[in-house]
């Protein structure tokens, strides 16, 4: 990635210098016709002369054409480029952050420093392999995804939100404390309530797990993350 930004740079360099030389030549050719009264007779009495020059203004005017059309297409290439990359980042059935994506963030929190009053709950669908298999596998997507657009509705406003696999989502909460987490399960829980009441043929159960900092004294993004599956593993907490 770093050549190919690198090559696209030195490609827009090397085609701005060339645009710049012909609005230069350009420029320069338009002077001589306004400025010289007897260049303007030499080429107008001049059949040969007048093709040529003729000529040399649609060679610069093609050049222009063709570097201006360069530059819009990289551009668009970039642009491209740019959104495959934020794509890569992103679940493809909900459109949350990825375990990729979650990989790049944890790189902010590099340092005990960062790490103080940081926060993680890990978050199952509990009930997800029985729809699965009671009403087929595009059901258990359709709760997968109803679930993702409460959580992204609800979790957007407390950290960072991120789908760490099939099952498992997973908060990061910056200045968090015990009662962060409450209160953020606790609207998950009203909206989670909401949604089985309006269907009820889907409900979403779910299942998690949290830890602080405070609590494990975590030295790395990932001490946190490994501690809130022990615990998931060990005493999950279901949400009603």
């Amino acid at each position: 990635m770093p050549y190919k930004k690198s090559l696209a740079k030195k490609l827009k360099l090397t085609k701005t210098i060339f645009m710049t030389v012909l609005i230069v030549l350009a420029c320069l050719y338009f002077a001589i016709i306004l400025f010289s009264k007897d260049f303007r007779s030499t080429i107008m009495s001049d059949k040969l002369f007048l093709a040529t020059f003729a000529i040399t203004w649609l060679s610069i005017l093609t050049g222009f054409v063709s570097m201006f059309m360069d530059f819009l297409l990289l551009k668009k290439n970039a642009e491209v480029a740019r959104d495959l990359n934020d794509l890569s980042f992103l679940d493809k059935l909900t459109g949350l952050p990825n375990r990729y994506s979650i990989d790049r963030i944890s790189q902010k929190y590099d340092s005990p420093e960062k790490l103080m009053h940081l926060g993680c709950i890990l978050i199952a669908i509990k009930n997800i392999k029985e729809i699965n298999e009671d009403k087929g596998r595009a059901a258990g997507d359709k709760v997968i995804s109803d679930f993702c657009s409460i959580l992204e509705s609800v979790g957007t406003q407390y950290g960072l939100i991120g789908r760490n696999s099939g099952n498992e989502f997973l908060v990061i909460l910056e200045n968090c404390d015990q009662n962060s987490v409450e209160l953020f399960m606790g609207e998950l829980g009203r909206r989670i309530h909401n949604h089985n009441a309006i269907s009820p043929d889907s409900p979403i159960e779910l299942e998690y797990s949290s830890t602080l900092e405070d609590e494990v004294s975590a030295d790395h993004f990932y001490t946190l993350i490994t501690n809130a599956y022990q615990s998931f593993e060990d005493n999950p907490k279901a949400l009603v």
